[in-house]
């Protein structure tokens, strides 16, 4: 004759099991976006069709960051001047039809991105259609 309630805990004890491994493993896991940039660093990298560069500002006079970068580039690397230091920094993209200059909007629709001391990079992304608005970047 089935006994239903030891059924019932052969069935349950595989998925307890399972559950328990599987959270331990999400509780120590690394978070993918993690930047694997050493900390005091910045990187660039240009990936839109626009020219690019960086700016920081730590005492409300924005500072250029990194040199222009032309499409297609390697990505460039480089110490923050401020170092560990917090900072805003935010991207300036070169529209490719006159000498101006346009914001290059980040992540949340916003064009700043505080620097906390800690490595990060920049991939600069989009076209310079619309007055720049094609134009976008993204942090890692």
């Amino acid at each position: 004759m089935f006994n239903v309630r030891e059924i019932s805990k052969r069935i349950a004890a595989p998925f307890a099991a399972f559950a328990l491994v599987a959270g331990i493993s999400t509780l120590t896991a690394t978070p993918a976006s993690a930047s694997t940039i050493k900390d005091g660093w910045i990187q660039l990298c240009p990936w839109g069709n626009y020219r690019v560069h960086l700016t920081y500002d730590v005492t409300g006079l924005p500072q250029q960051l990194t040199p222009v970068l032309n499409p297609g580039d390697d990505c460039w690397w480089g110490p923050m001047p401020a170092g560990v230091q917090y900072a805003l920094i935010d991207m300036v993209g070169h529209f490719n039809t006159s000498g101006g200059t346009f914001a290059v909007i980040g992540p949340d629709r916003k064009y700043e991105t505080f620097y906390n001391g800690k490595g990060i990079g920049f991939a600069a992304e989009g076209t310079t259609e619309s007055h720049g608005l094609a134009a976008h970047y993204y942090r890692y």
